[in-house]
């Protein structure tokens, strides 16, 4: 919990005035027994009829008047402190909430892509707002509860010792035994705790996971079996939910029947030393009422106990969250400009859990204006290139040089502000077309916009869009076929006016007269010579333009040339032309009867 203690330190200020204004509040309500007994019960209550006998009704009434009159003042003092102590408390939760949920959330934005491959978001998502919510729990249940009871008491032990040493005994050891016993039974929660977490975590990801994938999900008619798959998860905490449901009744169960008992024992004795004489009638009642302050609030133990407990358990996953090493930045970056040249020289890489190496001494290099092409077999190692090309992941061995300067000098968030990238799954937001494109560049013009949809051959998409770039695409908007939605990726990567441009598949997912037209477009950006192209691509006819092509198996460059003299080399290239040029003539084949 000490990275709790850390955030709240700079609140120390407001939760000492949080604190000041529990106490008074606390204190004056406290007052209103006190004037009950002294000002009104004893002094006009029990003496009733002297007041009538000697016709005194004026000295009575004014006596009445003046302490009911101290009950108000107290009331609306206390009122006050509460309403300030309300709005300061949500302060400080707000405040502390929103500086933790950010710091932990810009630490797992920061943290090494292979921490997301291996853990899936939607329970990165269910720690970072889990534990938000219960320490704010707690520390609504520490200031208002647990620390106004405090004050309450120490209040109740002077009273109590000034009337008799006896009775603040009794008050504190009932207190004492009451929090052990509380401490002793809530233990089992603890652990239940835990499991919930975990549990509930595990079930946020899978729940993200699904809906992600609904698509795949609804298609194969699989709801049925991921509702099955995801009810296990629910059942399995139902089942802790109810355990802790259990542990928390036998608690309550437990400070009921001990708080009944001994406030029993507080009754008896007050009794005892008003028969003795030595407590008045208006004291017993103030006493009495001074019970319920005391011992109310302290059945509410279990219940902060709990909230402590549930906060202990999120803030142990946070802490394990926290704990996980960022990316690595020197401490005095190279600076690089603009990207001329890029260079991999004899990298390896391996995965943690695989056990051949995904690239084995892969060199090459690239230089403004150039495009290379990497081709190669379903594991040949494409996807660990690109991934090492953007900082993703690094180098086991050997090194990826921009501008001659080591990947380790760098700041990769520096360079990968020169990139653009056009992926396999184009990766739209719901939203209209402007917000999508302005998302890498929230700087740039109209003018710009329009000027990079129609390096992208876009046209025909704002020709269909009613608001032109205000558009709303996706979800209640306008419908993309997957041409058109590759094309807009391509013109976001444009917007950034990169010095790399990296297409990593970007035309395998699309029918074959989609591919040609966005292959044309991809050839008439890379035939401007302004960047540095690095073209990933399992369909060879996408890279025919380029002017290396390097061609992967296991691992490793076996061959490089350009279109023309790997087919002349007749290696994999040029089984992997045959074999896909043999599929095309025969779904032309196939399509000339049904034509």
């Amino acid at each position: 919990m000490r990275l709790l203690l850390q955030y709240l330190r700079p609140y120390r200020g407001l939760i000492l005035l949080a604190l000041l204004l529990v106490a008074i509040n606390q204190v004056f309500s406290l007052l209103n027994p006190y004037i009950l007994g002294k000002y009104l019960i004893d002094p006009y209550a029990n003496k009733a009829d002297l007041y009538r006998k000697a016709q005194d009704s004026a000295g009575f009434f004014k006596g009445v008047l003046f302490g009911l009159g101290l009950i108000i003042g107290t009331a609306m003092v206390s009122r006050i402190a509460k309403a300030f102590q309300d709005y300061v408390v949500n302060v400080i939760i707000q405040k502390f909430g929103a500086s933790l949920y950010t710091d932990s959330l810009k630490h797992a934005l920061r943290l090494p892509f292979a921490d997301f491959e291996d853990q899936r978001s939607g329970e990165t998502l269910s720690v970072l707002t889990k534990v938000r919510a219960d320490c704010e729990k707690l520390i609504t249940n520490a200031v208002n509860v647990l620390f106004a009871t405090l004050v309450g008491i120490v209040f109740v032990m002077v009273i109590a010792f000034k009337i008799t040493p006896m009775l603040p005994l009794i008050y504190l050891g009932g207190g004492v035994i009451l929090a052990v016993l509380t401490s002793f039974l809530s233990k089992k929660i603890k652990l239940i705790q835990k499991n919930i977490v975990r549990e509930t975590n595990e079930l946020a990801g899978s729940t993200t996971e699904s809906l992600r994938n609904i698509e795949l999900v609804k298609s194969l008619g699989l709801t049925n079996q991921e509702i099955r798959r995801l009810n296990t998860t629910t059942f399995k905490i139902l089942k802790l939910e109810l355990r802790k449901v259990k542990s928390i009744r036998t608690i309550s169960f437990a400070q009921g029947t001990f708080v009944n008992f001994l406030q029993q024992c507080i009754m008896f004795t007050l009794l005892f030393l008003v028969f003795r004489e030595k407590l008045t009638v208006g004291q017993m009642i103030m006493m009495q009422f001074y019970s319920f302050f005391i011992f109310g609030p302290l059945q509410e133990l279990g219940n902060i106990i709990l909230s402590y407990r549930e906060a202990q358990a999120s803030m142990s996953n946070l802490e394990q969250l926290m704990a996980k090493p960022i990316e690595v930045v020197p401490n005095a970056p190279a600076v690089i400009r603009d990207i001329n040249t890029l260079r991999f020289d004899r990298v390896s890489f391996q995965h943690h859990t695989a056990t051949k190496s995904a690239l084995n001494e892969v060199s090459f290099e690239v230089k403004l204006g150039e495009t290379v092409a990497f081709v190669g077999p379903s594991g040949a190692g494409k996807t660990t290139l690109v991934k090492l090309l953007v900082g993703l992941y690094h180098p086991m061995e050997g090194a990826v040089y921009y501008n001659g300067f080591n990947g380790s000098e760098i700041d990769f968030d520096e360079v990968r502000k020169q990139l653009g990238f056009v992926t396999q799954d184009t990766q739209l937001f719901s939203g209209t077309i402007r917000e999508n494109l302005l998302f890498v560049n929230p700087g740039a013009s109209d003018e710009e916009l329009m000027a990079v949809v129609q390096k992208a051959a876009g046209q025909n998409i704002l020709a269909r869009a009613d608001k032109g770039l205000d558009t709303v695409i996706g979800e209640g908007g306008l419908k993309l076929s997957g041409g058109e939605r590759q094309r807009l990726s391509i013109a976001r990567a444009l917007l950034r006016q990169p010095r790399l441009m990296i297409f990593d598949e970007a035309t395998s997912a699309l029918d074959s007269l989609t591919e040609e037209e966005i292959s044309t477009t991809i050839r008439e950006i890379t035939d401007r010579r302004e960047h540095i192209a690095v073209m990933i691509a399992h369909r060879l006819s996408t890279i025919m333009h380029a002017d290396r092509i390097y061609v992967l198996e296991r691992g490793k460059i076996v061959e490089t040339g350009n279109h023309i003299s790997l087919l002349q080399e007749r290696g994999l290239y040029y089984a992997m032309w045959r074999q896909q040029i043999g599929e095309r003539k025969e779904s032309r084949q196939f399509a000339a009867p049904l034509a």
